[in-house]
């Protein structure tokens, strides 16, 4: 297993040698925002294309619509279920496979569904009542798909890993996406994930993060996924926050 995806609880950026699945992907993305983007030279570089500033701050429904229509797409599929990106959890898995949530995200101007406080991802889905969802503890790959700097990003929390999954609340239009505020992050081991396109970072299922927050209005759109894979033999051993365990309980019973 990675060292430091053992020790800090994430890897550090990794490269991911994509054949056509990224491109096929970006051109898709493209072709439905191009119209929302700047003036531009149609025969720019996809790369280039995809980090283009809208020309006006989209609406609820450009995101929603984008939003839909890529997370329902063959060429996201594709993506999740390659090689490149099975390999690339085999960095931390001997025998990876997919788990059921792998969601693309779009980080739009003023979008606030967008924005996450910290929470782990075990605690999104631990009061779920699908048999899919549970006693799989998967690993995250948090995967550019247009670069993302210092101020548009995720950011995670050293060691984390290593301690109990803590309680969640529930954030309307998200989910159980945010914990107890009396767990208080130390600044000195946050750690801001900054990537090129087809770059990305695993990290742990208890692994504390959330999206930077919003300092500026950004007019560049980031685009990533969120794509997960689990290994039925991988430790699944962990201490649950009471209060959390309790909202299983009567989850179950309601």
């Amino acid at each position: 297993m990675d060292v430091n995806f053992a020790n800090r609880g994430f890897t550090k950026i990794i490269p991911i040698q994509f054949k056509d699945e990224l491109k096929n992907l970006q051109i898709k993305i493209y072709d439905l925002t191009k119209n929302l983007l700047e003036k531009h030279d149609q025969n720019l570089d996809i790369q280039d294309k995809l980090k283009l500033k809208f020309k006006n701050k989209p609406s609820n429904d450009d995101w929603s619509r984008l939003m839909g229509e890529i997370n329902k797409s063959n060429e996201l599929k594709e993506l999740i279920n390659c090689k490149p990106v099975e390999d690339a959890f085999k960095i931390i898995f001997d025998n990876p496979k997919p788990f059921e949530i792998s969601t693309f995200r779009a980080r739009f101007p003023e979008q606030k569904r967008v924005l996450y406080n910290w929470h782990q991802d075990e605690g999104t889905w631990y009061l779920s009542k699908k048999k899919e969802h549970l006693n799989k503890f998967p690993a995250t790959l948090w995967l550019s798909l247009n670069g993302a700097n210092k101020d548009e990003s995720i950011q995670l929390v050293k060691y984390s890993h290593k301690k109990k999954l803590l309680n969640h609340n529930f954030v309307s239009g998200q989910g159980f996406f945010n914990i107890d505020k009396k767990n208080e992050i130390d600044e000195n081991d946050i750690f801001t994930v900054e990537t090129k396109a087809s770059e990305g970072v695993l990290f742990h299922p208890l692994t504390i993060h959330r999206s930077v927050p919003a300092t500026k209005i950004n007019f560049k759109p980031r685009y990533t996924i969120d794509i997960r894979y689990y290994d039925e033999n991988f430790e699944k051993k962990f201490k649950v926050d009471w209060k959390f365990s309790v909202k299983r309980i009567l989850k179950k019973i309601f």
